[in-house]
């Protein structure tokens, strides 16, 4: 009992609450729970960690392309056990002390590839249903504007010194829930994981091309506005 109670207090010290939204309310609480139970576990490590959530979504990602209704109701599970083990693996290096450059670096890595590797076999998937140029479009489209978005970020802090977009990062109520709308990863393994419940490939695409589109020109327009503003 007194592991336990010692676990709990180590892994309480040690969580980091991630702001995006779908993450907050569901991913990053149930990957703390699981975490009270299998923190010490010898044979489930950081990296392993990492991997696992890697490998289920490239899995995710097959059963997409399948198109058949039971497959996607499977993607749609596992999609989110691949999202819920991404949450799990950073706290897990921070409760054993084990953190470490390789560490971050694959974690960092697998999500650049993860979730673009799912919207094209949505595009696939759609494709295969509704063998439309626009589709095509849609797929390369979100793609981009999932790898710029970070690019963005990272070259405007570093170019011009611009910080990240702070809006409703508020603590209050409603800010914490209006995040949603900011459209972060978490919330596009959610999108997609309703869609493909709705057996509907097409649908998830579209909403991600908007979505990222939307989002991209806000915060390309952002950085341009405030770099001439400090000329």
């Amino acid at each position: 009992m007194g592991t336990y109670l010692e676990r709990k207090q180590k892994l309480r010290e040690t969580f980091k609450p991630r702001e995006e939204w779908w993450s907050r309310v569901f991913a990053t609480p149930l990957a703390h729970g699981i975490l009270h139970v299998v923190a010490d576990f010898k044979v489930l490590t950081p990296n392993r960690l990492t991997t696992l959530s890697f490998s289920l979504t490239l899995l995710t990602s097959l059963l997409i392309v399948s198109g058949m209704s039971s497959a996607l109701l499977s993607a749609a599970i596992l999609l989110q056990i691949a999202y819920v083990f991404d949450c799990m693996d950073g706290q897990l290096a921070r409760y054993r002390e084990v953190s470490s450059e390789w560490g971050s670096f694959l974690d960092k890595w697998s999500d650049y590839v993860k979730f673009p590797t799912v919207v094209l076999a949505l595009m696939v998937a759609a494709y295969s249903q509704n063998a439309s140029f626009t589709v095509i479009v849609m797929g390369f489209l979100s793609v981009f504007f999932i790898g710029y978005l970070p690019y963005l970020k990272g070259l405007s802090q570093q170019e011009l010194s611009i910080g990240p977009w702070a809006v409703l990062s508020g603590k209050n109520f409603v800010e914490r829930n209006l995040r949603f709308f900011l459209f972060e990863e978490a919330q596009l393994y959610l999108i997609v994981t309703i869609c493909l419940l709705f057996q509907s490939s097409y649908w998830a695409l579209v909403i991600i091309c908007v979505t990222q589109g939307i989002v991209a020109f806000v915060q390309t327009a952002r950085v341009f506005l405030l770099s001439r503003h400090s000329r």
